[in-house]
């Protein structure tokens, strides 16, 4: 398990290079370790800092996943990125840049990479193992905090396995989840590939800012993989199986029932189910 520490100024002098992420990035920090990137960008949004601002670790002591669950990721591997913006829309508005930033990460890591990669919807990244299913390459953690009079701040926390080999998950996790090195048989340059992200990132979110949802739309329903598939929902009250159809005009999952009904899904766990053979 080999991996250099990122560079924080390539970074930069690519974000001030590229003129649409200029528009989007201001700063860029790296720190050796923090409890959570998200909690400290969350906290510098509380004290007033502007947005436009990128968050990496080289590791985190207690980075979290959807509903709380802990993310494994040892030092220096992988990208622990979150990215601090005060998007000039309301706070209703704001649950549609998780999926845009999760089109942004599929995007730049195919470009990097070659990979086939995909959305589980809400904001899981995945990559597809063929007749194995799929297996998780990382997520998408979007969190807010109302703060005084100024835009409310919305940070979009990222977490991407990158240069881990199979042996270095925990048993319980190597079945379900894999690292672009194992996928590539390559270590990948992180430093390269969060600029790849940062700017495929900065086209979705720019559409957001500047009225094109409809747009971000059309990309999250073309790279997410749990369109069309037989699927278990899990929310707070039921479980229920359907089959996903499409994702509507705000974002939520739309699946149709065995009696032929269509459910809207906000918030809820998706597991892909496999087809059925006759």
């Amino acid at each position: 398990m080999t991996s250099s520490t990122m560079d924080a100024g390539k970074i930069r002098d690519f974000c001030r290079g590229n003129i649409r992420l200029r528009e989007l990035v201001q700063e860029v920090l790296l720190f050796d370790q923090v409890n959570s990137t998200n909690r400290v960008a969350l906290k510098m949004g509380a004290d007033g800092h502007p947005g436009g601002l990128v968050l990496l670790a080289e590791k985190q002591t207690g980075g979290k996943g959807r509903q709380n669950r802990p993310w494994f990721s040892p030092s220096g591997q992988n990208i622990h990125l979150s990215l601090l913006l005060r998007p000039c829309l309301p706070m209703r508005d704001y649950p549609i840049f998780s999926p845009a930033a999760a089109v942004g990460v599929v995007k730049g890591i195919a470009k990097m990479t070659g990979l086939t990669v995909g959305i589980k919807w809400p904001n899981d990244v995945m990559i597809d193992a063929g007749k194995l299913g799929t297996r998780k390459l990382g997520g998408i953690l979007l969190e807010s905090k109302t703060t005084g009079d100024q835009a409310v701040p919305l940070v979009i926390g990222i977490g991407l396995n990158v240069n881990l080999d199979r042996e270095d998950f925990p048993s319980e996790l190597q079945s379900s989840a894999t690292s672009l090195k194992i996928e590539t048989g390559k270590i990948i340059d992180r430093s390269a590939l969060v600029c790849m992200l940062l700017e495929e990132i900065a086209e979705q979110v720019l559409a957001l800012q500047e009225g094109n949802s409809q747009a971000v739309l059309q990309e999250v329903r073309a790279n997410c993989f749990t369109l069309g598939k037989p699927v278990r929902v899990t929310t707070a009250r039921q479980v229920f199986e359907g089959r996903a159809e499409t994702i509507d005009e705000e974002g939520a999952l739309m699946i149709r029932m065995g009696d032929q009904l269509v459910r809207r899904i906000v918030i809820g766990e998706i597991t892909h189910l496999r087809e059925c053979s006759n």
